[in-house]
């Protein structure tokens, strides 16, 4: 066969591909793999073993019907001449002989272990996690979602790297034009290469000119699960440990996992302090700035002469001040994401009690800048996604400047504009803001519960 010519050929720039040329009564069958992502312990077991110990063609009959009935394997297929390199690729042992080519699926275990979740921490959940088996990932939502309503449409994008992505929903309850739509998109997407589910994200949210998130990851396959049976779309990537939620709204970055297994009057708790953390770290600087700059009336005499105390050796506005703090605030940020987990606690401490203390002390900031900075920070540490802390970084920066020339004038145009821009987002074709706006009495829906009902979904 030509293929067989074309793979001799490809042994000179690829040294991991093997051919065995296999002889019984003068038929010849080549059996090929790629040694690096083929397991040669289930090639020779599975393939070489039983093909040395049987006689073969003795009847005459077709190549399929003889390992068939040979080879104790399910995962075996007929493919065709063109399919051979993909399936070499994905790791099978391809057996060729006159005609016919058949590929037995010997995939190398390449991939880490089931460990714990490392950037959504669980106390009392379980504790398993996506990693960048495809198998795998699947398997760990089939383990909690028995039901033959889920439904798995895979497909394979980039024409380079050929990453097969499967799209889960439980068909009995899924709004069906959002199905379309997002199967539409994923199929639809050009690329050479995709290599996470990251890559489908950035292709498909093409929707919204805005910088808030409307497509949650996690790497948690009990989340998938629930959003699952709430009639949402997962989708599941190969070599990636992160799975993408569709659609998702704004309730879903206050809802933690760790809710669900906690009475249901601390659930709530929990959830009013994120709201009323996310409006101290997006306005707490912009408020300070405000009343010290423009609006010093709103505060008690006793206050204002302290904080005049304090700011009476620094150089700076306090815009340039608040800046220069949370700008280094964004470095440690950024450097402690980066940096090894056994450097990451010296690095902190470096950043967090020495640079402030010495800043303090060098009069370059205020003490009270650090308290309101300090505690800004903190607020944002309430929201692990971090799609959604860009989106509060951002708007801080842009609340700041607007109160430092307009003072709570510019603070309240800002929040209007903010409120305004996430009512006109849509979540593939689905209002952002549900159940807030539009409100949805039946079932009845606040923001402090947890997760979004698929009758919701449908509804809209």
């Amino acid at each position: 066969m030509k293929i067989v010519d074309e793979l001799y050929n490809s042994k000179e720039h690829m040294p991991d591909l093997q051919i065995k040329k296999v002889s019984f009564n003068n038929k010849t069958i080549y059996v090929i793999n790629i040694q690096t992502v083929s397991s040669s312990s289930l090639s020779n077991d599975y393939v070489l073993n039983y093909l040395s110990n049987r006689s073969l063609f003795k009847n005459k009959s077709s190549l399929q019907n003889d390992l068939s009935n040979y080879i104790p394997s399910i995962s075996f297929i007929n493919i065709l001449e063109k399919d051979v390199y993909n399936y070499l690729f994905n790791g099978f042992t391809i057996l060729i002989y006159d005609n016919e080519i058949i590929a037995f699926e010997t995939k190398a275990e390449l991939d880490r272990g089931i460990n714990e979740p490392t950037s959504e921490p669980t106390i009392k959940g379980p504790k398993d996690a996506f990693n960048e088996n495809y198998n795998t990932n699947i398997g760990l939502v089939r383990k909690r979602v028995k039901d033959k309503n889920l439904f798995i449409n895979e497909v394979t994008l980039g024409t380079k790297t050929k990453t097969k992505v499967a799209i889960m929903y439980m068909d009995d309850i899924v709004d069906k034009d959002l199905l379309d739509e997002v199967i539409y998109k994923i199929s639809n997407i050009k690329s050479e290469k995709i290599l996470d589910t990251f890559y489908i994200k950035s292709l498909i949210k093409n929707e919204n000119k805005t910088l808030f998130p409307t497509i949650k990851s996690t790497e948690k396959p009990d989340i998938i699960s629930k959003c699952l049976t709430e009639g949402k779309i997962c989708i599941i990537s190969e070599n990636s440990n992160n799975a993408l939620i569709i659609p998702t709204f704004f309730v879903d970055f206050f809802y933690n996992d760790e809710d669900n297994y906690q009475k249901k009057f601390f659930a709530m708790f929990a959830k009013c302090i994120r709201i009323l953390a996310l409006f101290i770290t997006i306005f707490a600087p912009a408020v300070y700035l405000s009343l010290i700059t423009y609006d010093q009336q709103m505060l008690p005499t006793d206050l204002l002469i302290n904080f005049s105390l304090q700011r009476s050796g620094v150089p700076f506005p306090a815009i340039v001040e608040a800046i220069i703090l949370i700008f280094t605030f964004e470095l440690l940020y950024e450097a402690d994401a980066l940096t090894p987990t056994s450097r990451g606690t010296s690095l902190s401490i470096l950043g967090a009690i020495v640079l402030g203390d010495a800043a303090v002390a060098a009069g370059i900031v205020s003490p009270i800048m650090v308290i309101v900075v300090s505690v800004t920070s903190i607020c944002s540490i309430f929201f692990v996604y971090q799609d959604f802390q860009s989106f509060i970084r951002i708007n801080r920066y842009f609340l700041m400047i607007l109160s430092s020339f307009f003072g709570i004038i510019g603070i309240l145009f800002g929040f209007i504009f903010i409120i305004t821009s996430l009512c006109s987002i849509k979540s593939f074709g689905k209002p952002f803001l549900i159940p807030i706006s539009p409100i949805i009495k039946e079932p009845k829906k606040e923001l402090i519960k947890s997760g979004l009902l698929t009758q919701n979904i449908k509804k809209r």
